[in-house]
């Protein structure tokens, strides 16, 4: 998958070296809503992920407040609906928030338009006048869209985040193999996903640290598993 972000850095050994900033008018923000759009394995279609608890890590709300965070699917055949909605503006407490309706039509839009599996907003920021504002996000972009999505795929490519791009990453999609760059010391090359992130545990938890994500799958070719070591 590919992301972007609205800064672009890299670490180096003398700290964090700042890229490029994307600066946009400011908002005066006195709500912060998390809003994301996934692709949701266990309804086997989109959903929405949201929470009044917006501004931080999602994960971390789930764990120490799980019934913060709501799900809600969408069918393939009615899209966004208004029952939907209605229950984002119930859960988010919305009622007298502006256009919130018309941007979840724009942002599902554009995570379909996108072969997005991840479009994520946060915060989703409520003003004084109760206008809404997607003040960041974040976009996974399906690897096998790339045929479709060939500008969006160029524009990373081609930007100033490209060089935080891990040239092993590169080399991998192209390959057919899931390969993450970390920062350990230890590579990991396994066959199964579960596994892969089994053994990087054990590392972990062992006291080492591991250099890589590396699963090159059970059906993987001579070729491949050249690439992968």
């Amino acid at each position: 998958m590919i992301g972007y972000n609205l800064v672009t850095h890299q670490t180096t050994k003398a700290g964090l070296k700042v890229n490029a900033v994307l600066i946009h008018e400011g908002v005066d923000i006195v709500r912060q809503i998390y809003l994301a759009f996934i692709l949701d394995r266990n309804s086997q279609s989109p959903a929405i992920v949201a929470s009044t608890e917006g501004g931080v890590e999602i994960e971390e709300v789930a764990k120490h407040n799980p019934d913060a965070v709501k799900l809600y699917p969408i069918s393939l055949d009615t899209g966004i609906t208004n029952e939907l909605l209605n229950s984002l503006e119930k859960d988010l407490k919305l009622e007298t928030v502006k256009g919130f309706r018309d941007q979840v039509h724009n942002l599902y839009k554009l995570f379909k338009d996108c072969d997005a599996v991840q479009l994520e907003i946060n915060p989703w920021a409520v003003n004084p006048k109760n206008e809404i504002y997607s003040v960041d996000a974040k976009i996974n972009i399906d690897d096998n869209a790339k045929f479709r999505q060939g500008k969006l795929f160029d524009l990373k490519k081609n930007s100033l985040a490209s060089e935080d791009v891990d040239p092993h990453e590169e080399k991998a999609i192209h390959a057919g193999l899931n390969y993450v760059a970390l920062d350990g010391n230890i590579g990991c090359m396994v066959n199964g996903a579960g596994l892969a992130m089994a053994t990087m545990d054990i590392i972990q938890l062992k006291g080492g640290s591991p250099a890589n994500f590396l699963d090159v799958g059970g059906g993987a070719n001579v070729d491949q598993v050249k690439t992968a070591f």
